[in-house]
């Protein structure tokens, strides 16, 4: 296939005065924590984008209740997710290199490797239903330094909302998980849906992601949406002092703690007269 062609249209973004360089895309890695509604949809974006790696992981399987809003059909049914999307995913983009693990994401006996594949990755993107897992995603990304995205649909299906967390920079998830959208609290779990609230809260995720990744345009904290009244809610969220996950006192402790390494680093195998000595030269 000429890529020449398959991505004239999004680099020509620039004749519109959008400064980027649509290759470095080619590069970077996305993890998708969960390929549902939202996740799925924003997976096939990403590969249409030519995004050089995804990372899938999801526990689910394909049930009949899922063919109203995702990109499954009726003979995936009964079937991993993860494993259909990268079927689907590798039809629409062969160059997309795609990994897949269906896997409890929260399972003590996964942890080491979704803390390896957050670390191999530029941006991961949270879209799962239930709260627990949402905060274990949050409390992983913020201690690794990583950059998410966490976005989902409200539980009347009549809303949503994306929100970009930059530890230590922006609020986490931690610090905004009573937001209300609508009928539903920040981050609880769907259990009603259009396919095109589904599609928009998509969208955004993705349009943020890129201009993330690609470093152009405003990018805004937190956007929500309310179906009902075609409202978009766009807020700046500053971090709580007080929250434990990425709050001051956190904060100082990673501090110290890097000091200490630095410390010991320093010291290792030298006397206490050779301390001595190099503070006497320093000073000098």
């Amino acid at each position: 296939m000429n890529d020449k062609k398959r991505y004239l249209r999004l680099k020509n973004l620039k004749e519109f005065g959008v400064d980027i360089t649509w290759e470095n895309l080619f590069s970077k890695t996305v993890l998708f924590a969960g390929v549902g509604g939202v996740g799925s949809i924003a997976a096939e974006m990403f590969a249409r984008c030519g995004i050089g790696k995804m990372i899938l992981i999801d526990l689910d399987i394909v049930e009949e209740v899922n063919l109203n809003r995702l990109f499954y059909t009726q003979e995936n049914i009964g079937k991993p997710k993860v494993e259909v999307a990268k079927e689907i995913l590798t039809k629409i983009n062969r160059d997309v290199e795609i990994e897949t693990y269906h896997s409890d994401i929260c399972a003590i006996d996964f942890e080491e490797k979704f803390e390896q594949l957050i670390k191999e990755s530029d941006l991961v993107i949270s879209s799962l239903d239930n709260i627990p897992a949402r905060l274990y995603i949050n409390e992983k990304c913020v201690q690794l330094r990583k950059e998410y995205i966490d976005s989902g649909a409200s539980r009347s299906g009549l809303g949503g909302y994306v929100h970009l967390v930059i530890p230590f920079k922006t609020a986490c998830y931690q610090c905004t998980g009573s937001i209300d959208l609508g009928e539903k609290k920040h981050g609880e779990p769907c259990t009603a849906s259009l396919p095109s609230t589904i599609a928009i809260i998509a969208s955004l995720t993705v349009e943020i992601a890129l201009k993330h990744l690609l470093n152009f345009g405003v990018i805004p904290d937190y956007i929500g949406f309310n179906a009902l009244t075609d409202q978009y809610i766009i807020q700046k969220m500053n971090r709580d002092p007080s929250c434990y996950i990425c709050g001051e006192r956190k904060t100082n402790l990673k501090e110290q703690r890097k000091s200490l390494q630095e410390i010991d680093e320093l010291t290792e195998g030298k006397t206490v007269d050779e301390l001595i000595q190099n503070l006497d030269s320093h000073e000098k």
